[in-house]
């Protein structure tokens, strides 16, 4: 091989003997990053409308456990939705307000720390955990979590005409 082969292939790490480096950098993603107990979680910058301070929402009958209630702000409808991996135990003090096609989706949180463009050590995936410039991030995806066949358990529907099974007998 030529000297200005290997000169290039030693700038690029392509060499048989580069060692391995771990997990290669991608380009700075804009995220909004939040805490919730121990947990950091990071969300597109994108699908983030806003943060506002916690209410307690109104619990739903026969929600899907995951869904803590619902809340009006400013004349909209917002379903508030339990982080997932985050410690039961930690107090919210605010809600991050995400818009999707379906409507309002709020992300309890104990603390926003920074929207900024994030340098991420990994794969963006929906509630993978990655190294960030700004620390180890559980990532979100809203569109993930609106998924409903993610095993939430379904309903069941009491027959018509059995006025016991519409009493749970």
């Amino acid at each position: 091989m030529s000297d200005a082969l290997t000169q290039v292939h030693a700038l690029l790490d392509l060499r048989d003997d580069a060692t391995d480096k771990g997990p290669r950098e991608r380009a700075a993603v804009d995220l909004l990053l939040f805490e919730l107990g121990p947990v950091t979680f990071a969300l597109r910058a994108q699908q983030v409308e806003e943060v506002i301070a916690w209410r307690a929402p109104l619990p739903l009958p026969r929600a899907d456990p995951r869904v803590m209630g619902i809340l009006q702000d400013r004349g909209r409808i917002i379903v508030i939705v339990s982080a997932p991996l985050a410690a039961p135990a930690a107090a919210p003090l605010r809600i991050v307000v995400c818009r999707t096609q379906r409507g309002y989706l709020g992300l309890p949180a104990g603390k926003t720390r920074c929207v900024a463009a994030v340098k991420v050590f990994g794969e963006l995936a929906p509630k993978a955990v990655v190294d960030t410039s700004e620390g180890v991030v559980t990532f979100l995806d809203v569109l993930h979590l609106l998924d409903a066949s993610e095993g939430a358990p379904q309903p069941s529907v009491a027959p018509r005409g059995d006025p016991a099974a519409w009493s749970g007998r």
